[in-house]
């Protein structure tokens, strides 16, 4: 053999030892961190070389000091991922120590998603639409509450009671039956069918989840019209992260917050507290009364949460107290006037443990309260001394609601070996309690307790069909078999298809069988003998989704079809008396269809997205027979962001048309009327800087720049919405806010 060949025998010879591990001590050492920290459970997968799709060779989770080792013994195709960060692949020739820094991607957040899902995965391969408001969606629009994150949302409708505050609708679907979570445990304290979404606030939220359609074959009666789902931080990098934020806003907003997180060896800490002031706002200021009440707030949270190699625990605990006041003119004459406090208190506990049986199987379990305690007390105030003194007037109620609910809900989660076949079994018990004057017989119980089950079924590559159905016991009610059916398909990488049905189905609320409330704006009456909800909805729609280079193209298209038997509203019994007296009864038919068309593109530094909702409404009002009256609604938003170079600052654009919307009323008589609310529109915008290494974060920006206040009703008049029966209350006028934000992180 010649000497050439010789050497070349020996050369691949050589090779082949070192990079089969035949040399002792050949291994690697991963470490991971991002600019601040290690980042420990990040997650490492070992790939062929060349790669074969759909195998690994090995994989698992840095450790505390963000460090992973493997023996070396051939190259290797390396992924690194970690929530909330750019994944990072390389390849691994050799033996030795190897160091990646991770960056932030917001973007990744966004799409991590849990509702209405067997384990936290990306919104793209969900069964269900599933809609994300991130914290950067927060900062740019100035929010501090969930009003102000989801105001300007397609398809989200907002309503405001000058006492019982905001509300909000998913596909024309609005009060009881739309189900809000907090980490998955439902709130408490509905006035009027408003659970008041600016009472929520977003510290230490990191991200807001809506699914739209009904989910109550997953979620219970409240989720007819959809579920929206406040998800709590649960993870940091940092081992110390602290946050200092100040709002104000010209309308006169003071907002002052402290949240942070710490973390210590298998444990994290995330806490919040703050103060937000609201001085109050009416179009015309006349005396001492505002139409949109002056109120303050006080808040605290706390979130621990253990994670070990085999489970994770953890523990939540929130509190919020707000004064509004209702302040009366002088009385002639005199040198007093009369107010009206609403003190209201809201707490929040829960505790939560995820226990993996083995490989393919893993329990859930989540227990939780959410009480809501609401003080309405009339005073007589001397606005010279300014002492205040509860009034002595037996035809003056002084009420005290209260409402307790518990959740205790648990499920198992199975998936076969080859991910064909995965299947999630739960129960369900909710129990409510509510005392007060307000309520028939001074207080009410109702309990539901439900088992539920789904099967996601993989049959090829790309498609998941997913049934499911709740069986359910409620103490006042006998409901039926609540079934659901979810599928998905991927056409092709870039292009999905997602179609559901689900039936729908409401019990009507304590408040709604057995309340009686009255105040200088409201009368409203109870009605023991309302008969549940029922519908059934269809829901369709695909998406396309290309990324090149540094474009990025978006193309959603959706259509619904809801139909609802007796939907439960108001009905007018008294027009002669002031404030007119209603009374709740189940409407004979409510039908709403609508398609939704979004489009969003981005490139380099610059994004655009636009978006146009038509929303059909046909409604059949008093007896049988009665001939159905129908409307159609438009709305559409435009959004727009630009990076500014070199100076780096975010401006972001937002429109929003908010079309002429259905409102309808009945009377005793029968007789029904119909009318509209005109359409109006809305324009904000949001400058955003960050100095000092992303320590110091500035934004500021004008709300309302079309100045919208009050809206003009035409026809029926809507209930309690507004002080003058004409209009309804949309927002405060125009303002301009800046918002600073401290970050610390070690």
């Amino acid at each position: 053999m010649r000497l050439p060949s010789l050497l070349y025998f020996f050369f691949i010879l050589l090779t082949e030892i070192f990079c089969s591990g035949l040399v002792k001590g050949q291994t690697v050492s991963i470490s991971v961190s991002d600019s601040a920290s290690a980042l420990d459970n990040a997650v490492v997968r070992l790939m062929p070389m060349p790669k074969v799709p759909g195998e690994y060779l090995a994989g698992g989770l840095t450790d505390k000091e963000g460090k992973f080792a493997f023996d070396f013994t051939k190259p290797v195709i390396i992924h690194i991922n970690y929530i909330g960060y750019i994944p990072i692949v390389d390849t691994v020739m050799h033996a030795g120590n190897y160091t990646y820094m991770l960056r932030k991607s917001s973007a990744t957040i966004e799409d991590v998603v849990v509702t209405g899902q067997y384990a936290p995965g990306s919104a793209k391969a969900s069964v269900y639409t599933v809609q994300v408001v991130n914290e950067k969606d927060f900062r740019e629009k100035g929010a501090s509450n969930l009003r102000e994150a989801l105001q300007s949302n397609i398809g989200i409708e907002m309503s405001q009671d000058p006492v019982f505050g905001s509300g909000l609708s998913l596909q024309g679907i609005s009060g009881e039956g739309v189900k809000i979570l907090l980490d998955g445990i439902p709130l408490t304290g509905r006035q009027d069918g408003i659970l008041d979404i600016s009472q929520i606030n977003l510290s230490n939220i990191e991200r807001v989840e809506i699914i739209k359609g009904p989910m109550s074959a997953l979620y219970g009666s409240d989720a007819m019209g959809g579920v929206v789902n406040l998800i709590s931080r649960s993870n940091q990098p940092e081992k110390v992260n602290l946050n200092l934020k100040g709002y104000y806003e010209s309308v006169g907003q003071y907002n002052f917050d402290l949240n942070g997180g710490l973390k210590f060896g298998k444990s994290q800490l995330f806490f919040s507290a703050g103060r937000n002031f609201f001085d109050g706002y009416s179009v015309v200021e006349v005396g001492r009364h505002r139409d949109w009440l002056p109120k303050e707030q006080y808040y605290a949270n706390a979130r621990y949460i253990y994670t070990a190699s085999r489970f994770k625990l953890g523990a939540s605990l929130s509190f919020l107290r707000e004064l509004m006041l209702d302040r009366g003119n002088l009385e002639p004459q005199t040198t007093y006037a009369y107010d009206r406090h609403y003190l209201t208190m809201r707490p929040v506990a829960s505790v939560f443990a995820n226990l993996p049986v083995n490989t393919f199987s893993k329990v859930d379990i989540l227990a939780g309260y959410s009480g809501y305690v609401r003080f309405t007390n009339y005073y007589t105030k001397d606005l010279v001394t300014l002492k205040e003194t509860l009034l002595n007037d037996p035809s003056v109620i002084q009420d005290t609601a209260v409402y307790h609910t518990a959740e205790l809900r648990g499920t198992y989660t199975l998936t076969t070996a080859n991910k064909i076949l995965s299947g999630q079994f739960g129960v369900d018990v909710n129990g409510e309690y509510t005392k007060q004057i307000t309520i028939a017989g001074g207080a009410q119980t109702i309990g539901d307790y439900a088992v539920f089950g789904s099967i996601l079924i993989k049959p090829v590559r790309g498609l998941d069909i997913q049934p499911a159905a709740r069986f359910s016991y409620n103490t006042k009610f006998t409901t039926p078999i609540i079934p659901s059916i979810n599928v998905k398909y991927d056409i092709s990488r870039c292009f999905m298809v997602r179609a559901s049905y689900g039936m729908g189905y409401r019990v009507p609320s304590l408040k709604e069988l057995y309340m009686r409330f009255k105040d200088s704006n409201h009368d409203l009456n109870g009605n023991d003998s309302l008969q549940p909800e029922n519908g059934h909805s269809i829901n369709i729609g695909f998406t396309f989704q290309i990324s090149k280079n540094k474009h990025r193209f978006k193309w959603v298209n959706n259509g619904f079809y809801n139909s609802i038997n007796n939907k439960i509203d108001y009905l007018l019994t008294d027009a002669n008396s002031t404030p007119n007296v209603y009374k709740y009864f189940n409407i004979n038919n409510y039908r709403n269809a609508g398609g939704e068309h979004q489009v969003e593109y981005s490139w380099d530094r610059f994004t655009a997205g636009a978006s146009v909702l038509y929303t059909w409404t046909r409604v059949t009002l008093g007896q049988t027979g009665t001939a159905p009256v129908s409307m159609i609604s438009p709305d559409a938003t435009v959004k727009l962001g630009y990076k500014i170079p070199k100076a780096e600052i975010n401006v972001i654009v937002s429109y929003k048309y908010n079309g002429r919307a259905f409102l309808y009323s009945l009377s005793s008589t029968n007789d029904a009327e119909y009318g509209s609310r005109a359409p109006f529109h809305t324009l904000n915008f949001s400058l955003s800087h960050n100095f000092w290494k992303d320590r110091i974060q500035l934004t500021a920006g004008g709300k309302n720049l079309f100045n919208v206040t009050n809206v003009a009703t035409t026809g029926a008049v809507p209930f309690g919405h507004s002080t003058d029966p004409t209009h309804v209350m949309v927002a405060w006028g125009r303002t301009a806010f800046i918002s600073l934000n401290l970050h610390f992180a070690k």
